[in-house]
């Protein structure tokens, strides 16, 4: 590996390490145009200067975001609209073939596994982002457990467990995800450029920050846009 190579994952490392912290955007670059600075004019590799990104990121006392930190304040609200979503979808189909949504023992044992896996979530998911393969591990997991649970869940009434009408499921869930949608456009809105992480030594912003934030935008309303999607090839499917 290069020392260029080697420095850019360096830096990749430090900005997710600050990130995790809830350390202010701004006050990442400031430590990132400095880290760079003190690199540029000793000529050493990043790790020879500071050490390891996470220790040297530990060490650190940046200004940090008032309030509730990232778990509450991003992951929550993502995980209650994916959860919404795929209510959704299986509503939806039940709704669109005219039939009850069926639930057995197997399937909301199997059902129940994922939200455990949400629930303890923020205990692990700094050990998750630090590993890429743990991630994968637990993306893999749940998409096993939602395959097995499609696979056992009831044919008819008679072997289902529970049986409930779709339609208040499926208006329900749509509501909750518009309003999930809603209330992080409102929350990147007040929050303005404080998550930017921007070069001090730079006169104007940047194009990139700002097209992140349409990006950010966009992603806040990505769940309605796909249940809409979705919905529409589910009517397709079943017309």
């Amino acid at each position: 590996m290069t020392t260029i190579t080697a420095d850019k994952k360096w830096f990749d490392e430090f900005i997710v390490e600050l990130r995790l912290r809830d350390v202010l955007g701004s006050s990442i670059g400031d430590a990132v145009a400095s880290a760079r600075e003190l690199l540029a004019d000793s000529g050493q590799s990043a790790t020879e200067a500071f050490g390891p990104a996470r220790v040297y990121a530990a060490s650190l006392e940046l200004p940090r975001e008032p309030g509730r930190g990232w778990a509450s304040r991003g992951l929550w609200p993502s995980l209650l609209g994916l959860a919404a979503f795929l209510l959704f979808i299986q509503a939806g189909t039940a709704w669109a073939q005219g039939e009850a949504i069926l639930i057995s023992p197997a399937q909301l044992a199997l059902m129940a596994a994922p939200v455990l896996l949400i629930s303890f979530l923020p205990l692990y998911f700094r050990a998750a982002i630090r590993r890429l393969w743990l991630l994968v591990l637990l993306v893999f997991t749940g998409g096993v457990l939602g395959f097995l649970a499609a696979a056992v869940a009831p044919a008819t009434p008679s072997e289902a467990w529970l049986a409930f009408d779709p339609l208040p499921w499926l208006m329900g869930s749509g509501a909750a995800m518009i309003l999930l949608s809603t209330l992080n456009t409102i929350r990147t809105l007040r929050r303005g450029t404080i998550d930017d992480i921007t070069d001090p030594m730079a006169a104007l912003p940047t194009g990139p920050a700002h097209g992140l934030r349409v990006f950010v935008m966009v992603t806040n309303w990505l769940f309605p846009i796909s249940a809409i999607i979705m919905g529409l090839v589910i009517l397709l499917l079943t017309r």
